[in-house]
């Protein structure tokens, strides 16, 4: 059902720690934790002796041992120590997973180990790079992933879910220009001479109608990118001291048919202070709340229709589908490679 040679955000780096953390991800229950030097690990959270979860056990130096019959398994998987026992089958072995630590989260791969190349993480430097002010979070949600990616990829709900934040009527009326190259699917609409929504004033200040522009970005298996830009009507966007420009990353990461983990961050590049942090946090917070609401009611509705959804597609929606008829396609050709 899920893509597996691909990255996927596992956790926010600070979440894992000298304590076993316990997460579903791709439908297959994983436990995290770090060593005493603090590389992070992740294990698939199933003993293999008989198949209690690890996640329940406790750390010894960089080991981690099972508490229903006390074996003790290493960060690799290998199982180091059977009690009452000297020899140790190698088939006695806890699956592990490449594990990447990059711009604040923990990346894993859970497809074909020898696949696993770091070069392929999405590009979201932003979080961590020093000229960008970041604030950021974590949710779980009760619906299927896709339902999050098309959301994401078609902006014009916000005339209607997020007038009180960052949508106004000019998203809804101003239509969208969707490119595929490859995997990659680019949704960009730009929105001149409008009135700013009301998030944007009260960070920015916009007395007047301003020029604005959302560049999303989909990167298989789910990741999105949008790149966000508003100016004074009429002005240079390259040169204003004006300019209200910001990041919303997106790493979206199934956990089960029906959840999914939502990890978030939206690095700025203006109004470095604390309060403006606060400002811009607590605004997306409010964001993804409408959101949330929106999604587990649809796929309430989903479900209740048996999983067979009422679905007609509009122009807004060509980035979503897309999006969907790529991992479509690379569903297909990873599965038939297996």
């Amino acid at each position: 059902m899920f893509l597996k040679n691909y990255w996927y955000i596992a956790a926010m780096a600070h979440e894992v720690g000298r304590a076993p953390l316990q997460r579903w991800l791709l439908n297959e229950p994983v436990v995290l934790y770090r060593t005493e030097a603090g590389r992070a690990v992740a294990l698939l959270d199933i003993c293999p002796h008989r198949s209690y979860a690890l996640s329940k056990g406790e750390l010894v130096g960089d080991n981690l041992r099972c508490t229903y019959h006390g074996l003790v398994f290493g960060p690799d998987g290998r199982c180091v120590k059977i009690p009452g026992q000297v020899n140790i089958p190698p088939r006695c072995k806890a699956t592990s997973f490449p594990l990447v630590e990059r711009w604040k989260w923990l990346w894993i791969w859970m497809g074909d180990p020898a696949l696993a190349d770091e070069s392929l993480l999405p590009d979201m430097h932003w979080n961590e790079h020093p000229d960008w002010t970041t604030t950021g979070g974590y949710f779980e949600l009760k619906c299927h992933y896709q339902l999050l990616v098309d959301n994401l990829m078609d902006l014009s709900h916000e005339a209607t879910v997020h007038p009180g934040t960052i949508g106004n009527l000019a998203v809804a009326e101003t239509p969208c220009r969707t490119e595929v190259a490859g995997e990659h699917v680019r949704t960009v609409r730009f929105m001149e001479n409008c009135p700013p929504p009301p998030l944007f004033v009260k960070l920015r200040g916009f007395a007047e109608n301003i020029d604005r522009t959302q560049d999303i970005n989909f990167y298989p298996p789910s990741h999105i990118i949008i790149k966000s830009k508003a100016v004074p009507h009429g002005s240079d966007p390259e040169r204003t001291n004006m300019a209200l420009e910001y990041r919303v990353l997106n790493g979206i990461t199934p956990a089960t048919e029906r959840t999914t983990h939502h990890f978030w961050a939206v690095p700025r590049s203006f109004a470095h202070e604390d309060a403006i942090t606060k400002a811009f946090h607590d605004g997306s917070v409010r964001t993804f709340m409408e959101d949330i609401g929106v999604l587990e009611g649809q796929q309430a509705r989903i479900d209740h229709q048996g999983g067979k959804p009422r679905w007609i597609d509009v122009n807004a929606d060509s980035g979503g589908v897309a999006a969907r008829r790529i991992v479509a396609r690379l569903l297909a050709a990873e599965q038939g490679a297996a």
